[in-house]
């Protein structure tokens, strides 16, 4: 399969962080978007990059790109189990 790829966006993929070849920085540009469009979950980004999940992490982090969510759920968990830390029953 062949992409033509814009002459003006050529610049803009130079300054990705990942990948020697344009043909390599396009792929994890793509894979990029999947993740972030949630098109594609963490492990299968990471899949598709050829990386374990904790290496596709760092990348992120290096990219800025924050890679989980912390939810309204998760954040009442944690508070409940601060409570209950505060209250001497996790000891």
């Amino acid at each position: 399969m062949d992409v033509t790829i814009s002459k003006a966006v050529v610049p803009y993929l130079y300054t990705v962080k990942d990948g020697e070849t344009v043909a390599e920085k396009v792929n994890i540009s793509v894979i990029l978007g999947l993740f972030v469009s949630k098109t594609v979950t963490l492990e299968k980004a990471a899949e598709l990059a050829g990386k374990s999940v904790w290496d596709f992490v760092d990348f992120l982090k290096k990219c800025q790109i924050p890679w989980g969510e912390y939810t309204e759920d998760g954040a009442a968990m944690d508070e409940q189990a601060l409570e209950k830390i505060e209250k001497g029953l996790y000891e």
